[in-house]
């Protein structure tokens, strides 16, 4: 997956980590603020390093970079020490299941506000409908109208019901009409 438009709140959620967290490891790190999905996938996994395994920050990174480059997804990935005494292993299909899930729910239900000015409407309330398919005609019709002519319009309609519902009370039950 190629995102390159997640925004801080969203790629602090994939990664599990505050905001505060991410800005302030970027910098440590010396990484460019650009925030994309490939980031966020590769500060989780050196975040999980740094955290359960003990190692530094900056070697988790660098550790972090590896794995996912050299990793099959459906495997754990290992890495041993040169001398073989020490070996760390990244159980990747775990790792990248609740990554995803982490990236998931970021991209789906985290609502950051956008900066900047909210983009101005395009068009009537009328061309907007008719954009979405719906028949304006009748709507058209009675605002192209005087508004005296619509209460007019408005008022033989009322008594047009009136005189309706004066017929139904008259009428005697089992008679028909």
């Amino acid at each position: 997956m190629q995102r390159s438009d997640l925004t801080l709140g969203q790629l602090a959620t994939a990664v599990g980590a505050t905001p505060r967290w991410v800005l302030n490891t970027l910098t440590r790190l010396g990484v460019p603020r650009r925030y994309a999905e490939p980031l966020a996938r590769r500060l989780a996994l050196a975040r999980t390093l740094a955290e359960h395994a003990g190692t530094p920050l900056s070697d988790a990174w660098a550790l972090a970079g590896r794995a996912l480059k050299e990793a099959d997804p459906h495997r754990t990935w290992r890495h041993e020490s040169p001398n073989g005494a020490v070996v760390l292993s990244v159980d990747m299909p775990r790792f990248l299941t609740s990554y995803g899930a982490r990236l998931a729910l970021a991209l789906n239900h985290y609502g950051e506000r956008r900066r900047g000015r909210r983009p101005r409407r395009r068009g009537t309330a009328v061309e907007r409908a008719r954009a979405w398919g719906i028949d304006t005609t009748l709507l058209t019709s009675a605002l192209s109208r005087t508004p005296e002519l619509r209460l007019r319009t408005l008022h033989e309609n009322m008594e047009a019901l009136r005189s309706l519902r004066e017929n139904l009370r008259r009428r005697e039950p089992g008679r028909p009409a």
